[in-house]
């Protein structure tokens, strides 16, 4: 009896800790798809014939970059002017012009899998750029990535910012990029010493389901400050859902410095 129950207990501790070892299994399923159509859409052009384009198609590429400029030149005298009243605001509001850098711990107590993730964001004005490298692991392996969000667009309402960002998502082993997208906000309160952030992140759709899909937030509050660096520690929960079908829960701990 007693080795039936060492049995099972192993058996249910292998199927709930074999997050890690599905996700990899998806996303090498996704690249080799990927590589098998990509060779077909390469068979299917090769045996296209080329006819040249007519007038009217030149016409109407004309009109639509035409078009494009403008919108373009509109879009840039409105984000030069956003950043102009940016910079007027600095001395009050020192955070939109800053450098963070985080270090954080987490553990999903479920699924007896840990979490090591390290990042740097730079904030400037109305924009911003967020990098970040992602370790997780449990008892069948370990995936790594590498996060960058590589332009965000901030707006800010009195205290607190609101974002937009494109990026992408390299997953390091098997080798596979993803484009990565995200949402969030970041509140501060208590005279700036405390910051709430919260962040939506999802990825492209793949054949197996949406390669990630992300939701954080965390509360920091700055206990020390030695020049124009501020020391914050930090407590947050992030939930991550791989493919449809692989969720992670993780309780998180940490230390977030800030340049301003």
């Amino acid at each position: 009896m007693r080795v039936i129950l060492l049995c099972v207990c192993c058996f249910v501790s292998i199927y709930c800790t074999a997050q890690v070892r599905d996700v990899r299994s998806n996303v090498e399923k996704d690249k080799a798809e990927k590589r098998s159509a990509y060779s077909g859409e390469f068979r299917e052009y090769e045996s296209t014939s080329y006819s040249p384009p007519e007038i009217a198609d030149g016409l109407g590429e004309f009109i639509v970059g035409g078009l494009f400029y403008i919108t373009a030149y509109g879009i840039y005298r409105g984000l030069d002017y956003g950043q102009y009243l940016m910079q007027r605001r600095r001395v009050k509001h020192p955070e939109t012009f800053s450098l963070q850098g985080d270090l954080v711990s987490g553990f999903d107590f479920k699924r007896n899998a840990g979490m090591v993730t390290s990042s740097v964001r730079g904030n400037w004005g109305l924009f911003a750029s967020d990098m970040r490298f992602i370790s997780t692991h449990d008892v069948t392996g370990s995936m790594n990535a590498i996060d960058w969000q590589v332009v965000k667009l901030r707006l800010p309402i009195k205290n607190i910012k609101l974002d937009y960002g494109i990026g992408f998502s390299y997953f390091l082993s098997p080798s596979k990029i993803y484009f990565d997208r995200s949402a969030g906000f970041d509140w501060c309160f208590i005279n700036r010493r405390a910051t709430l952030q919260g962040e939506f992140r999802w990825s492209q759709d793949t054949n197996l389901g949406r390669y990630r899909k992300e939701s954080g937030i965390s509360l920091d509050y700055e206990t020390g400050l030695v020049g124009r660096f501020g020391f914050c520690p930090s407590i947050g929960f992030v939930y991550q859902d791989y493919f449809g079908t692989t969720q992670f829960r993780f309780v998180q701990l940490g230390m977030k410095v800030r340049l301003f």
